[in-house]
């Protein structure tokens, strides 16, 4: 897997994160999915990237 991808990945599984903490203090469930959706979307974003790529060894 690409190591640029990776980090697209920790970053989805971060804003997942960030949105049950928000959802838990806040109780606003608009942010909730906002922040929710913006991490499925850049985990997505990453296994494409990731299952795209050529060559399995680029940095």
């Amino acid at each position: 897997m690409i190591l640029k991808a990776r980090y697209a990945a920790l970053a989805g599984v971060v804003f997942l994160v960030l949105a049950v903490v928000y959802g838990l203090l806040s109780h606003d469930v608009g942010g909730v999915t906002m922040l929710g959706a913006l991490g499925i979307a850049i985990s997505l974003a990453a296994l494409v990237l990731a299952a795209g790529s050529p060559r399995g060894d680029e940095q």
